[in-house]
């Protein structure tokens, strides 16, 4: 009777030793909007749209206290369209509609380095933000170019290469290119 209470011992301490480790553990499945979706290709399903979301707009006001100070001498130096301090001032940029035309624009860097052009465009538009000329990024190969301003008058851009000189870029040149012109709204 002793080998048999010592045989019923070791399969019931068996029993409960693999019966607890065969058991599955229930886990709760995540909501369906939480899973991630694989289409049949294997890729996953992107069409979350953030969007939908009722969810407060942050909005963030341009400061221009962090903006640089034009260096003295330079605020003199009139570099404005007749046409663009007209009527189109009131009008927000993303209302104008523009066309190209003949014109100049101020080349403040060539080279061949993208990093460095990329670098000197970032610093150009601290720059020249006070006097409200766009900077361009332009890639003619194999150069990578940064040009200022959109001039249809040789002498405002004669005075922009004037002011890229006294600002740093000691190698400023005029350019003829095609250049961003608002269009009137009027209907002429």
């Amino acid at each position: 009777m002793s080998k048999l209470f010592t045989l019923l011992t070791i399969v019931i301490g068996l029993n409960l030793i693999f019966g607890c480790a065969a058991a599955k553990k229930k886990v709760a499945q995540p909501a369906a909007e939480e899973r991630a979706v694989t289409t049949l290709d294997g890729k996953f399903d992107e069409s979350f749209d953030p969007l939908s979301l009722e969810d407060d707009d942050i909005v963030i006001k341009r400061n221009n206290r962090g903006a640089k100070a034009a260096k003295p001498g330079l605020e003199a130096l009139d570099l404005t369209d007749a046409q663009s301090t007209s009527e189109n001032e009131a009008i927000p940029d993303s209302l104008l509609t523009y066309k190209e035309v003949d014109g100049f624009r101020v080349q403040i860097f060539a080279g061949r380095s993208v990093e460095t052009a990329t670098m000197t465009k970032s610093k150009a538009q601290l720059d020249f933000e006070p006097h409200r000329l766009k900077v361009y990024f332009i890639f003619e190969a194999p150069f990578y170019k940064i040009r200022i301003g959109d001039f249809t008058d040789r002498n405002q851009a004669e005075r922009a290469r004037e002011l890229a000189r006294k600002i740093g870029y000691r190698e400023a040149f005029v350019v003829r290119s095609k250049v961003r012109v608002a269009e009137n709204l009027g209907g002429e």
